[in-house]
């Protein structure tokens, strides 16, 4: 009786046992079971994740690498930049709302980051360029290329904190070599630009110093043969109409003193060269005219002398004041078509 009982007490441990190991190896199983299906569905976010990223990152590689079709050696097909440059951005801009409506694991979090700064910097440039290119000689393009250059390293930076496995991003050479190329036209264009508002500096200074010797001039200018009249009329002497035609050679003089030192650009030369015409026609118009009223004068005594012969003395300063007239017409509209550049 006593063995029946220590049997079944041997009995009871053993089932006891049993089932312990049993229940234990269900919950092992379950717990292998969930920590499998766990970690599965883990993995395969963070392999969905990563595609996601692949993806962006290859669609971004191949835009970058449209901008060849812009390049020629050191030039740019700038019709052709402008009108390609806007598809460009809207397939970055693409890229980048996919990024932004995806959620990134904790596994890609900094790469996601610096994808999407990266991308950020890499519309920058496309966006620079555009602006650059659609007014390369803005009064802001200094700014602009300066900005340019920073989206530029800024975006190399980013793109090359990106590490992920069997993948990478960054700026293709040809990228660099088309912004080198859109810096090196700006570059150019502000260079023409400062030379162009120099030279119209240059012309304005110009124009205004010879509207000033032209109004002297024009104050200066004198028909003086009204004054043979008032000496033969004894309203003045002939010492008097001496001493103005003396004074008009003053004037003059100065005038041509100030002419001679102005600056001429290039540009002025025909109008400089149009106005020393008729201050010299002005300067023999004198000459002449004193050289008549000296002889007139020195034929006053002889009473045989009629006005007709006296007035043939002044046919050639006439001559002269009518050629200054139409010189200084010339140089009215030569002056005129500088201004008119």
């Amino acid at each position: 009786m006593l063995g029946a009982n220590k049997n079944n007490i041997y009995n009871g441990n053993e089932r006891k046992n049993f089932k312990l190991i049993l229940f234990l190896s269900i919950v092992m199983l379950s717990t292998g079971v969930f920590l499998i299906s766990y970690y599965s569905s883990i993995t395969k976010v963070y392999n969905s994740y990563k595609t996601t990223l692949i993806t962006n990152i290859n669609g971004i590689n191949d835009a970058n690498k449209n901008v060849s079709q812009f390049n020629s050696n050191q030039t740019i097909d700038i019709d052709y930049a402008k009108k390609q440059l806007p598809k460009i951005i809207n397939n970055l801009s693409i890229y980048r709302d996919n990024l932004l409506n995806s959620e990134p694991t904790s596994k890609y979090k900094k790469d996601s980051d610096n994808l999407k700064s990266g991308l950020d910097k890499n519309l920058l440039i496309y966006r620079q360029t555009l602006a650059i290119l659609n007014n390369p000689s803005g009064n802001d393009v200094e700014t602009s290329m300066d900005n340019l250059k920073t989206f530029r390293n800024d975006c190399i930076n980013f793109y090359s904190l990106i590490d992920i496995h069997n993948t990478s991003i960054s700026l293709p050479k040809i990228s660099l070599t088309f912004i080198d190329n859109v810096l090196d036209f700006s570059d150019t264009a502000v260079m023409i630009k400062k030379e162009t508002d120099i030279k119209s500096r240059q012309n304005q200074e110009f124009i205004s110093d010879i509207d000033g010797l032209s109004t002297d001039f024009l104050n200066t200018k004198t028909n003086l043969y009204s004054n043979v009249i008032k000496v033969r009329k004894k309203e003045i002497s002939y010492d008097t109409l001496s001493k103005l035609v003396d004074d008009n050679f003053s004037k003059l003089n100065n005038l041509q003193s100030t002419f001679e030192i102005i600056t001429v650009p290039t540009s002025a030369i025909p109008t400089y060269e149009s106005f020393k015409i008729v201050l010299d026609k002005y300067e023999s118009y004198l000459s002449d005219f004193k050289l008549a009223m000296t002889s007139e004068h020195s034929k006053t005594s002889n009473t045989s002398m009629t006005p007709k012969v006296l007035n043939a003395l002044y046919t050639s300063s006439d001559t002269l004041f009518n050629d200054i007239e139409i010189s200084y017409a010339n140089y009215i509209k030569t002056c005129a078509k500088l201004k008119n550049k």
